[in-house]
């Protein structure tokens, strides 16, 4: 398992709220060997930021770092240490885990809770003091510079496990939030135009009101993240446009006030205070840009990157309340 991290490949974190949390989780890196446990909703750059902590901590110590997403179907041999069939017989074979304990470098354990209790309490003994592991008559001890970062969603999440208690009192635990709306809006932004070979054109503010327009839906069940944004950002970019009035939707009718206003809130990032705004060259340019879209078809963007037509494990619950919400909030 060859899971070395290639670090100029690492993207840079983006927006203050994930530059202060890499700030307070170095400090404890550096100056303890406790492994950290980055934890949060879907979304909330819990692994981009163990990634560029990993990166830090490698260049700052000459040492590797290294990646794994845990699974059900990893065991101590595959990942850790064990005996293997190689040419007919069994040998010890050092998994990735082992190998980074005896260079001294910091792997990241993604999607811990994806794996089994049992695998989690196979990483206690490697993360007491004297940070061993065996099998046999084989130790392998780690030198002073390895360091653990996991990282993982709550158990609530589908598919995820709770974590056994001796595991959980070795850890250094971090709590990740959703940033800030303009932080998110310039995260979603990277990763469209990352990710999309055509250029992103499309103005800041459709892409205030598309980030917002996902935050007021999304909740902890329905964990709509930057990734969405950037899915929705590069669907508008590619769609079809005319050249058009605005349309007759924003101008006439007795919901139209009350649908400028929440295209209002969504552009500024807040509630409306002055009936100015309403007609804001803002609102207008959002206005117009649904218009030249056509709002058959940007609602039909926005579902495809809300998810709306998928049926997603652990919504079933909340799935006619979510979908309704959709589909009332669109323009």
């Amino acid at each position: 398992m060859d899971s070395k991290l290639d670090l100029q490949k690492i993207p840079k974190l983006i927006g203050q709220y994930s530059q202060d949390q890499a700030k307070k989780c170095y400090k404890v890196l550096k100056t303890t060997n406790w492994p950290l446990y980055l934890i949060g909703p879907s979304g909330s750059s819990k692994t981009i930021t163990a990634m560029n902590l990993a990166k830090k901590y490698a260049l700052d110590h000459q040492v590797p770092a290294y990646y794994v997403q845990l699974s059900p179907e990893l065991t101590k041999t595959s990942l850790i240490l064990g005996h293997r069939l190689v040419k007919g017989s069994l040998e010890v074979v050092e998994g990735v885990v082992a190998k980074c304990m005896q260079e001294g470098g910091i792997i990241i354990v993604d999607e811990a809770t994806h794996g089994t209790q049992e695998l989690l309490l196979m990483f206690n003994s490697i993360l007491d003091r004297t940070s061993a592991t065996s099998i046999g008559d084989k130790i392998v001890y780690s030198k002073p510079t390895f360091r653990v970062i996991f990282c993982s969603n709550d158990s609530k999440y589908a598919g995820n496990v709770r974590l056994p208690q001796s595991f959980a009192q070795r850890l250094a635990v971090f709590n990740f939030e959703y940033p800030t709306w303009q932080d998110e809006m310039e995260i979603s932004k990277n990763i469209a135009s990352t990710e999309c070979s055509q250029p992103i054109v499309l103005t800041e503010n459709v892409a205030a009101y598309v980030t917002n327009m996902m935050r007021d839906i999304r909740n902890k069940d329905y964990p709509l993240s930057a990734r969405n944004m950037a899915i929705a950002l590069v669907l508008l970019n590619l769609a079809d446009k005319k050249s058009s009035k605005i349309d007759e939707y924003f101008t006439v009718g007795q919901n139209t006030e009350a649908i400028r206003t929440k295209i209002a809130e969504r552009t500024f990032g807040g509630k409306v205070t002055s009936a100015k705004d309403l007609i804001s060259p803002e609102v207008v340019e959002v206005t117009q840009f649904i218009s030249d879209v056509g709002i058959e078809n940007f609602r039909k963007a926005m579902y495809s990157s809300m998810l709306f037509y998928l049926d997603i494990d652990g919504t079933e619950l909340m799935e006619d309340e979510v979908k309704n919400k959709i589909q009332n909030s669109i323009c």
